[in-house]
């Protein structure tokens, strides 16, 4: 299996203005930082909780038809299919008619199912024999979970406190170190856990 973002999202879910309100930084030294930072950050977030924020296209690519009827889309919350596509052993592709199949996006994982009296194709080549192109993310901006744009917004401030001193006098900096090696900060993953969505 291979997936491939097409298209990435055209915005992030926390924007410059909002993380620089957020740091309590007016001027734009810093700005190419904090815009990098937030990427970095919201591709963490669509790898762990694997929900993709913004919405974006993505290609999934796969050895083989599954064993029965049902398709899970590895990445929520699932938007529409694009298309669905087969290649034979002589590396001809045919586009699988949309008729044959039913979109479940209301489930999370999303979900492709045959619909009644249809199969998978067959005679396939033996790798990247499928490639289904799909939609997947919250929305625009507006639309992510206020937690996780929370976990976006505190994991920026504590890369970026070394930096800036952005913490008051009564707040503990001795910990920073130890936090900025963890593989998520608690206080993120607590924001984020309710989003996870486990490995299918």
């Amino acid at each position: 299996m291979a997936l491939i973002v097409k298209n990435p999202p055209i915005s992030e879910p926390v924007s410059l203005t909002e993380a620089k309100n957020y740091l309590r930084i007016t001027d734009s030294d810093d700005d190419a930082l904090i815009n990098s930072l937030v990427t970095a950050i919201r591709q963490k977030a669509e790898t762990w909780t694997r929900r993709l924020l913004i919405t974006q296209s993505w290609t999934l690519w796969l050895d083989s038809v599954p064993d029965g009827p049902m398709l899970s889309i590895p990445r929520s919350p699932l938007q529409s299919v694009t298309h669905i596509k087969s290649y034979d052993s002589a590396n001809t592709v045919t586009t699988f008619d949309s008729n044959k199949y039913l979109v479940d996006d209301a489930s999370t994982p999303g979900r492709i199912g045959l619909n009644e009296g249809y199969t998978w194709p067959n005679a396939l080549r033996k790798m990247n024999a499928l490639e289904i192109e799909f939609v997947a993310g919250f929305g625009d901006e507006s639309s992510v979970p206020e937690p996780i744009k929370q976990g976006i917004l505190q994991w920026v401030k504590l890369l970026f406190a070394n930096k800036s001193k952005l913490y008051e006098p009564d707040e503990s900096t001795s910990g920073l170190l130890e936090l900025n090696r963890l593989l998520i900060p608690p206080a993120v993953m607590a924001l984020w856990e309710p989003y996870r969505v486990f490995k299918i």
